[in-house]
């Protein structure tokens, strides 16, 4: 009976032993320590990343900074989940967190997926605020494209250009930005590979060079959703 007790006692430590590591290697990701208004720094970054990821931080990038939008995501998140609505991340809302936005990430679809998309409306006739297939204009035509892979995008170039990371190293489905009738992001389009993108111009849906003496010019650069 003894021994009975000692095997059982042994098992159930070996077993929250086990869910107390899942538990910290999860919490970890934003650090050991909990997470509040003020806080700064990459933890701060990563946190306001997943939080986009699962629809619940809405500002155009991640600053790093734990303010009030991000005080307020977390507490909508709580919210959903049944928990203590108190703004905090840490030992119990950050593996949540963490979980869920790696569930979500993994179901998203791949960068050629987006480009077989976009691919599929080459030809559209142009429309001014067109966002359907009768008609885009090049803000529309991202927009579209992209929610048809349930990733949402501001609705103007200009806003887009905010968004995302910037980069140098174009992937397939990054998104594209050149100066054209106005100062700025006035254009957007999709890259698709071998040094070309697609974007709505007065011409319709095609697709382009950065080669060309037209758009080579004019382009700004690059940014990753």
């Amino acid at each position: 009976m003894k021994r009975y007790i000692k095997t059982m006692a042994f098992a159930g430590a070996v077993f929250l032993a086990g869910m107390t590591a899942q538990h910290a290697d999860a919490a970890s990701k934003y650090g050991d320590g909990i997470l509040s208004k003020d806080s700064k720094g990459d933890a701060v970054v990563m946190l306001q990343h997943d939080l986009r990821v699962l629809g619940y931080f809405n500002y155009p990038e991640n600053t790093g900074y734990y303010g009030e939008l991000t005080e307020t995501a977390v507490k909508d998140f709580q919210k959903a989940h049944k928990l203590e609505e108190n703004g905090k991340v840490g030992q119990t809302t950050g593996p949540l967190i963490a979980d869920e936005a790696a569930k979500k990430i993994a179901q998203l679809p791949g960068r050629q997926d987006v480009v077989n998309t976009a691919m599929k409306f080459v030809g559209t006739p142009y429309a001014w605020g067109g966002n359907t297939p009768q008609g885009f204009d090049c803000s529309g035509y991202v927009g579209y494209v992209f929610g048809q892979h349930g990733i949402q995008v501001a609705r103007t170039s200009y806003d887009m250009f905010k968004q995302g990371t910037s980069v140098k190293d174009l992937q397939v489905g990054d998104l594209v930005f050149f100066s054209t009738y106005d100062s700025g992001a006035s254009h957007v389009g999709i890259y698709v590979g071998d040094n070309k993108f697609a974007s709505a111009t007065d011409n319709g849906v095609t697709v382009d060079s950065f080669s060309s003496t037209y758009w080579g010019p004019r382009y700004l650069g690059a940014r990753r959703m």
